[in-house]
């Protein structure tokens, strides 16, 4: 005997299966399907083209904010090294080497405070942890203010640090250079390339202990220091 129910049931699946074979054909040969795939591929190019832009000019105000206090550390050690120059110049003479020893070591401490806050600031920016290049040239701008606390420290102790080589004072300013160089992005919106030049352009003029000690001995040549 021939099992009439079995078979009905396979010819109902068959029916099914080729109903939603047909149905699924139908739906992506719809003429408007081409029309929404383009439209939802253009939207995610533009939103990709919308976030890169972003991130570009957000890199841009971030290595801003960063050369401006790059900028402001730069300034307390410039305005150090000018107040230095002036105590030479005021008492340099002779028998005035105690109080020039007193006034350099006082510099010394208010600069090195002044550097360090400086350098706090530096520190404290928020930058995005995937903006790796501007994290690169914090560390290494960091390093070169480390490098000026230190010296300050040492000078607020013994002034006759002022006239001693900065061999790291030096050197942490000529490492920080490529790395600044590199986190400059691009485009650059904002002329920062310029900004970097003319911080080591001016760093290379003024920075470190042998400008100093050049501008102090045109100003006196004292026989010693820490006298007292």
């Amino acid at each position: 005997m021939v099992d009439m129910e079995g078979y009905r049931a396979l010819e109902q699946a068959a029916g099914a299966d080729s109903a939603a074979r047909t149905g699924h054909e139908s739906w992506i040969h719809r003429p408007w399907v081409p029309w929404a795939a383009g439209a939802v591929a253009f939207t995610l190019t533009i939103l990709a083209g919308m976030v890169v832009l972003a991130d570009a000019v957000w890199r841009n105000v971030e290595m801003q904010n960063f050369l401006e206090r790059v900028e402001a550390s730069e300034q307390a050690m410039q305005d150090l090294q000018d107040s230095t120059a002036a105590a030479f110049e005021d008492h340099g003479g002779e028998g005035q080497q105690q109080k020039l020893d007193a006034e350099l070591r006082s510099l010394a401490a208010d600069a090195e405070q002044d550097i360090a806050a400086a350098g706090a600031d530096v520190s404290d920016l928020p930058i995005a942890i995937w903006h790796t290049d501007i994290e690169r040239a914090r560390q290494a701008y960091l390093d070169h203010n480390n490098a000026w606390q230190e010296y300050m420290a040492r000078a607020s102790e013994s002034a006759s640090e002022f006239l001693a080589p900065q061999q790291l004072v030096n050197q942490t300013f000529f490492d920080a250079e490529e790395p600044f160089y590199r986190a400059v992005p691009v485009p650059d919106l904002f002329g920062l390339n310029d900004q970097v030049a003319l911080i080591f352009t001016d760093g290379q003029e003024q920075e470190s202990s042998g400008q100093l000690v050049s501008r102090l001995e045109r100003g006196s040549q004292p026989t010693g220091c820490d006298s007292d």
